[in-house]
């Protein structure tokens, strides 16, 4: 890198460029780093040059220009962040919270919900008792589809068919579907 030129040389020479070229690269990086996001970079970045090109009769020939470049930039993002901290923050009260933030509409509760055990329990004793063995020793005994086809002396998969059934005439017995309303719930 050639010294800078005298303070009589107009200062947006190709000098000046060709300073800013060499050590563009890494005020980006730099930048980036510390801001975290690519505009705010940027924006770093032109200011430094920016003040650099007006202080550049304070830099000293011989000297690093990358290092004063990036000293800059360092003194400009701590002094954006001491301002950005000095900024009061707006006080918003809730009046004016709810004129900006719609509220989410309430979701009634799914109907089944609302059961307690004694419903499901007189519902159980409404289903057929092939049903109603298979859905107690799954579902409150807690045994396997394995264990309830050994002690019942059926196959595996009937326990399955048994139960998915049992569990459709309970939602019907339960929740009776109505039109227009979501029976998948």
């Amino acid at each position: 890198m050639e010294s800078p030129p005298p303070a009589a040389v107009a200062l947006d020479g190709p000098w000046f460029t060709a300073f800013v070229r060499e050590h563009e690269a890494a005020l980006q990086a730099t930048a980036l780093r510390l801001c975290g996001n690519s505009t705010d970079a940027r924006d770093l970045v032109q200011d430094t040059l920016e003040k650099g090109l007006r202080n550049l009769a304070r830099f000293q020939p011989g000297t690093n220009g990358r290092a004063w470049l990036l000293t800059i930039l360092n003194r400009l993002f701590i002094d954006r962040c001491r301002s950005r901290k000095r900024e009061p923050h707006a006080d918003v009260s809730p009046e004016t919270l709810e004129e900006h933030v719609a509220q989410p509409e309430r979701e009634d509760a799914p109907a089944w919900a609302t059961l307690g055990p004694d419903a499901l329990h007189a519902a159980l004793e409404r289903l057929p008792e092939e049903f109603r063995t298979v859905y107690r020793l799954h579902a409150l005994e807690g045994r396997s589809y394995q264990e309830i086809a050994q002690s019942l002396g059926i196959p595996k998969a009937t326990v399955g068919t048994r139960l998915i059934r049992a569990r459709r005439r309970l939602k019907d017995l339960l929740i009776p579907p109505t039109s227009g309303q979501d029976v998948s719930r």
